[in-house]
């Protein structure tokens, strides 16, 4: 078929009933195609812009490149579907289903894919700023360089999901599930993860500068080298976790669990960290200067080398502590 062609909806469901499967570049603005089923169709570069797709089955079909801007696409079937490089700039795709589909480069502005299942699908460099993403499944998604600022991932399923490089600054992430997911070099800055579950994600070097991540878990998490300056961590759940060399200066940890978390290197200067735990953390060669550490838990804690200076360590626990000399306390500090 030719490109560019305007066809109505009539044409084009009596040619694909014919056979026909290739309607690269036709326009069809404004079409309603409700509930059509039209599988392993060729609409590359195609004009549906404004169209009713809604609850359509589309499995496999080519709409790469396609303008799909403001389109209904409600609980519509696009699994497997290849959308690289298409528009769909305030598209509705709420409960659609985007397993495994292709989206790489596409452009998803102020999209609507709340409650869509993106499991497995390729979401590479995809532009989706403040996108409507509440509780979307993106399970073992690939987001890398994705743009995300200021996207609602509110209670969001992000478990494995690839974000390295991805821009999420400013999204909120409340409550959304990031089990091992990696997010190395991700931008988090001033993002809201308040208890989101990081368990065992991958995230160094990312910038969590300002980050909401009151009653996280991030248990086993790897933040080597990440940047939580002025984060606020305030009850987070970070037991066995590496921030070795992490910037976490005036960060909120008050009543954190870093029960046997690595601190190699770690800068927590004028970090609040009242009341935490810290028993059997490694602290080595931390920057506690200025740190507020009345009544933090540092049992068995090991300080060797660490830089105490100016700290407030009104009532904390210092048992069997072993100190920056390398002595081992048996004393409450008070």
């Amino acid at each position: 078929m030719s490109t560019k062609q305007l066809l109505d909806v009539k044409q084009l469901l009596s040619q694909y009933q014919k056979g026909e499967r290739n309607f690269q570049g036709v326009q069809i603005c404004q079409a309603n195609l409700k509930t059509a089923h039209l599988n392993r169709t060729n609409f590359r570069q195609a004009d549906f812009q404004q169209g009713n797709l809604k609850g359509g089955q589309f499995i496999s079909s080519n709409f790469s490149n396609a303008d799909l801007q403001q389109a209904n696409l409600c609980r519509a079937k696009l699994i497997e579907a290849n959308l690289s490089g298409a528009n769909l700039t305030e598209a509705l795709l709420i409960q659609a289903d985007l397993s495994g589909a292709i989206l790489s480069g596409t452009i998803l502005r102020k999209v609507d894919l709340s409650k869509a299942c993106l499991v497995g699908s390729s979401l590479v460099q995809a532009q989706l700023f403040r996108a409507k993403l509440k509780s979307t499944n993106f399970t073992g998604a690939s987001l890398t360089s994705a743009m995300l600022r200021q996207a609602n991932l509110r209670e969001a399923i992000l478990t494995r999901a690839i974000l390295t490089e991805a821009n999420l600054s400013e999204a909120n992430l409340r409550k959304a599930t990031l089990i091992r997911a990696y997010l190395h070099r991700a931008n988090l800055r001033d993002a809201n993860l308040e208890k989101a579950d990081l368990s065992f994600a991958d995230l160094r070097s990312a910038d969590l500068r300002g980050a909401k991540l009151q009653g996280a878990n991030l248990e086993g998490a790897i933040l080597t080298g990440a940047n939580l300056a002025e984060a606020n961590l305030n009850r987070a759940y970070l037991q066995g976790a590496d921030l070795s060399r992490a910037d976490l200066q005036q960060a909120n940890l008050s009543r954190a669990d870093l029960n046997g978390c690595n601190l190699l290197h770690a800068n927590l200067g004028n970090a609040d960290l009242c009341g935490a735990n810290l028993s059997n953390a490694g602290l080595l060669l931390t920057h506690l200067t200025g740190a507020n550490l009345s009544r933090a838990n540092l049992h068995q804690a090991n300080l060797i080398g660490a830089q105490l200076s100016e700290a407030n360590l009104m009532a904390a626990s210092l048992e069997e502590t072993i100190l920056p000399n390398g002595s081992r306390s048996e004393l409450c500090w008070d």
